[in-house]
């Protein structure tokens, strides 16, 4: 009798251990700020996961959808407004994903995220429930005394800004590329490069190894963390010194930078804008 009845525990037990829901991060928010979701899926059972789709509540306006690294998506819409996000990714057993995009949120106290995980033996996992239930929906609250970004976002950014610094003094583009977003633009004395390998291959790196004594660096940095904890804007001064040939670069200018943070926590140069001072007279 015993014996059964500890088989019969696991086998209520079970399904919990194999099914970690999809979630949406994060948990709190303001209503009717833009704030940028995480979709977590994970695969814990002995079968992959081929593909997810997420509807979006009526009252939810998607601004954006990021691309994430071995994936792809697609949008369904009703008019101009989509209504679900598909995003197909094999993520094997005992691994996970993420995905992300960005959101208008609504004027109301929380959003429930309802989510399809498609396996690769044709079943699915609905994850529409209630709080409490098997396969419950994740559930973003509102409300307007949320949390957003964190008291110490801003003084991480600084202490990024800092790490890009070093990394352009020692001209190490591997380096610098973890810095940027894959499509950030760069608008600079007049020019724009669109992209990162675009700015690396036609100027930056260019730029980098034509320099000889090279002393960069930001100062007076503001750091501005936007509603959601998500997006960031930094302003600065910059000063750059070099060797260039026969003559000597020594110059400053103001800095814009728009920041995004990535589903690993860390921010990401969407785009840059700079403005150079007239080169000081040589000595």
């Amino acid at each position: 009798m015993k014996k059964n009845l500890l088989f019969a525990t696991l086998v209520i037990l079970v399904p919990s251990f194999a099914m970690a829901h999809v979630s949406v991060r994060p948990r709190e928010s303001k209503p009717g700020v833009e704030e940028q979701y995480i979709v977590r899926v994970p695969t814990e059972g002995s079968v992959a996961t081929t593909h997810v789709v997420l509807d979006i509540p009526a009252d939810v306006t998607v601004l954006e959808v990021l691309p994430a690294e071995g994936a792809t998506f697609q949008t369904a819409k009703q008019g101009d407004r989509i209504t679900s996000i598909t995003w197909r990714k094999a993520i094997p057993p005992k691994a996970s994903a993420e995905f992300a995009f960005r959101a208008r949120n609504p004027a109301a106290t929380e959003i429930a995220w309802k989510a399809h995980q498609h396996f690769s033996d044709g079943t699915v996992a609905d994850w529409i429930g209630a709080a409490g239930a098997s396969r419950p929906a994740s559930v973003t609250k509102l409300s307007a005394s949320a949390a957003g970004a964190q008291p110490n976002d801003a003084a991480a950014v600084e202490a990024w800004l800092k790490a890009y610094d070093a990394a352009f003094n020692a001209k190490d583009l591997d380096k610098l590329a973890t810095f940027y977003h894959p499509d950030v633009t760069i608008y600079e004395g007049g020019g724009i490069n669109d992209g990162w390998i675009d700015y690396r291959d036609r100027h930056l790196g260019p730029e980098l190894k034509s320099f000889e004594n090279l002393q960069f660096g930001h100062s007076n940095t503001k750091v501005v963390i936007l509603p959601g904890g998500q997006s960031a804007y930094a302003t600065s001064e910059y000063a750059i010194k070099a060797k260039m040939g026969d003559r000597q670069l020594d110059s400053g200018g103001l800095e814009t930078l728009v920041l995004m943070k990535g589903s690993d926590g860390t921010w990401k140069i969407r785009h840059s804008h700079t403005s150079s001072r007239a080169r000081r007279p040589q000595a």
